[in-house]
């Protein structure tokens, strides 16, 4: 199996991205892979970030928000008002893409993405392989960048999709107009 065989079926489980610092676990040098990128077979996102060439972007539209993730780090996960729009449960600007960490970062990034420095959350939930929060700290933390109603609406269309149970549903609501 060839340096790209091996990228490709690593990468192909997420969205075609990969990254330089897992070469080393899959038995691929650092050269192999700036050779396959300098051939154009590795196509550069960021820094030590790479999508293969022959992937073909997902029909879900989920791929801004992969790269977003990936562009921050690896302990990065997709953070309030993204969360909702992925999950389609209110409008929300889909120009911006917020990503929180846990972990300082110094690089740069498109104005696209906004990035939250917030702590671990105490639960991680994943949206198609994507790091992110959960619903319900989704809503709760868009508070003061989505308007009341739409919060409102999320909370009855996380419930109706079984992303919040009964009690999951009160509680958000309880927090949203405590804090309104």
């Amino acid at each position: 199996m060839t340096a790209y065989d091996i990228i490709f079926d690593e990468a192909i489980g997420y969205y075609g991205l990969f990254r330089t610092s897992q070469a080393p676990s899959l038995g691929v040098s650092g050269s192999a892979v700036l050779s396959l990128a300098k051939r154009g077979r590795l196509l550069r996102i960021a820094h030590g970030l790479y999508r293969i060439d022959k992937y073909v972007p997902q029909p879900d539209g989920l791929d801004a928000y992969a790269i977003a993730v990936a562009r921050v780090g690896e302990d990065a996960y997709l953070w309030g008002p993204s969360v909702l729009q992925a999950l389609h449960l209110c409008p929300t600007d889909p120009a911006k893409i917020y990503v929180a960490t846990p972990a300082r970062f110094r690089g740069r990034l498109p104005n696209s993405i906004i990035l939250k420095n917030c702590a671990k959350p105490h639960d991680i939930d994943f949206i198609e392989g994507i790091r992110a929060q959960t619903a319900g700290q989704a809503i709760l933390s868009s508070q003061h960048i989505i308007m009341f109603d739409r919060l409102l609406e999320a909370v009855e269309n996380a419930k109706g999709k079984g992303l919040l149970d009964e009690v999951q549903a009160h509680n958000t609501l309880k927090e949203l107009y405590k804090n309104d």
